[in-house]
């Protein structure tokens, strides 16, 4: 597949995942991805991807690096 065969496949493929991660705070800057979260509780955020281990990486390297 060329590129645009690639983006398009994937634009078609994408679905809405939601990953849970126990943290206080929600990171500073831009949010990149729905986020629900109650004190005391995972936050919950979603995620558009083509697998959970994709979403699950998206939302960790958001996480690593919030001023991206």
């Amino acid at each position: 597949m060329n590129d645009v065969d690639n983006i398009i496949h994937r634009m078609k493929n994408l679905q809405e995942f939601v990953v849970q991660r126990d943290w206080e705070e929600i990171p500073s800057g831009v949010i990149k991805y729905g986020v629900q979260h109650t004190r005391g509780q995972l936050a919950r955020i979603f995620v558009y991807a083509l697998t959970q281990k994709e979403a699950e990486t998206m939302v960790d390297e958001w996480f690593a690096n919030p001023d991206e």
